[in-house]
């Protein structure tokens, strides 16, 4: 039971936390389990894709309207991040990934500003799902997708 409208959207919010958490665990186990599931640009990309699906199609409508309101409401803004530090910290770990294998190491600054396009991307992607306007068909397609972001980055990180 909430008293006010406020106090509905901040249990939302920290509902929507709690559900994303145990998603992040889940997906921490099956990686366990199975390391190329949900691994690398393929699994980030299976994953996003779950957003176009129920139930986390309805959570990612919630999380886009909290959102909005989020920019005239500090406190929710800060219950909201938690999600996005989580779903950035993903980007951030694909990134980092995608660049392992190279002979020379990218520069943090770099791998920072790939996470942050990948993360814009992606979002761009999920809101598509939302709008019920999908721009996206298949985690192929998807995956495909991100790789070229990654790709057609300046090797010597400038824009």
């Amino acid at each position: 039971y909430f008293r006010t409208r406020s106090a509905l959207m901040h249990g939302i919010a920290a509902r929507l936390n709690e559900l994303d958490l145990a998603d992040l665990s889940l997906l921490t186990e099956l990686t366990d389990a199975d390391p190329t599931e949900f691994a690398g640009t393929s699994g980030f990309a299976a994953l996003v894709m779950y957003s176009a699906t129920e139930p986390w199609l309805t959570r990612a409508k919630a999380r886009y309207e909290l959102a909005l309101h989020a920019g005239r409401d500090d406190d929710l803004a800060a219950t909201l991040s938690e999600s996005v530090e989580g779903f950035y910290g993903l980007a951030r770990a694909v990134v980092t990934e995608w660049h392992a294998a190279e002979e020379n190491p990218m520069a943090p600054e770099v791998i920072d500003d790939q996470a942050k396009a990948l993360f814009s991307f992606v979002n761009g992607v999920m809101m598509t799902f939302v709008i019920g306007q999908p721009l996206v068909d298949n985690a192929d397609q998807l995956d495909r997708l991100i790789r070229g972001v990654l790709a057609g980055w300046p090797v010597d990180g400038t824009a």
